[in-house]
């Protein structure tokens, strides 16, 4: 059984939804159905669910923060807007942030039948495919006990979502530290998330924030081309993204303990 919450201000609508859907045909647990976002925040603390119908006029948090917010404390979690609002701004916020469905009002109780059938069977085999990958992975580490201390943390930790979304997110980062402009938001608007969660994920998985991967992959690149004296040293700041040769002197020797005139001339 899949857990769902329910969070609808409108007391008629919140009860219909619960009363005249048979939830648990669909193989669905309906854990409560919240008056407004900050109540059924409270729910995320203390029952996380696995699947979120919310209505996006609500006092005490709209329904697109209270989407984001359970998407930081459960990244998995599957979300379906049902609102009167056709507004564009409202469905494109959607889309950014992975609403699997927007459901307009007045409510429909065989559509919302249909849309939870189609994502119950999508949750069933994603599961499915877990289940198939958590074995594998079993197997391995059985036969070969010392894999994951060979593997890059990116492979190890965390669920498999989260770790195609870091892998995601530093190859976004690994293609693009040389931009003098690149930023957070960049890096999130690649991988589909919100700034705030996407970087609180890299750090749980990595152990660095985007920002210290920026730094890292340009230092790496700075110290690899000091070594060549062929490369002057203004020139190699504006190659790895600084704009400012102080800011790039003062980085590199926080890095490296080091100016880059000093690595150089340790190197060579």
């Amino acid at each position: 059984m899949y857990k769902l919450l329910i969070a609808e201000d409108v007391k008629l609508v919140r009860e219909t939804l619960s009363r005249s859907i048979d939830w648990e045909r669909l193989g669905i647990e309906l854990v409560g159905a919240a008056r407004n976002g900050e109540e059924a925040l409270e729910w995320l603390k203390r029952d996380p669910p696995d699947l979120l119908l919310t209505d996006i006029g609500m006092p005490k948090g709209n329904g697109l923060e209270l989407i984001e917010a359970f998407r930081a404390g459960k990244p998995d979690i599957r979300c379906i807007i049902l609102s009167g609002l056709n507004e564009f701004e409202y469905a494109r916020q959607a889309i950014k942030l992975q609403v699997l469905e927007y459901i307009m009002k007045p409510i429909d109780p065989e559509e919302i039948e249909q849309v939870f059938a189609r994502i119950v069977a999508e949750l069933h085999k994603e599961r499915e495919e877990q289940r198939g990958v958590e074995l594998m992975e079993q197997r391995l580490r059985d036969r070969l006990p010392n894999l994951a201390q060979t593997l890059p943390m990116v492979e190890w930790s965390g669920s498999l979502k989260k770790k195609k979304l870091v892998e995601q997110a530093v190859r976004t980062i690994r293609e693009n530290y040389s931009r003098k402009d690149l930023s957070l938001w960049d890096v999130a608007s690649g991988v589909g998330f919100s700034e705030k969660y996407v970087n609180a994920l890299v750090k749980e998985v990595t152990g660095m924030t985007i920002n210290h991967w920026i730094v890292k992959l340009r230092m790496e690149e700075a110290a690899r081309l000091l070594k060549d004296p062929a490369n002057r040293i203004y020139e190699i700041c504006d190659r790895v993204g600084y704009a400012d040769q102080d800011h790039f002197r003062e980085t590199f020797k926080k890095q490296f303990g080091l100016t880059p005139t000093d690595y150089r001339n340790n190197y060579l």
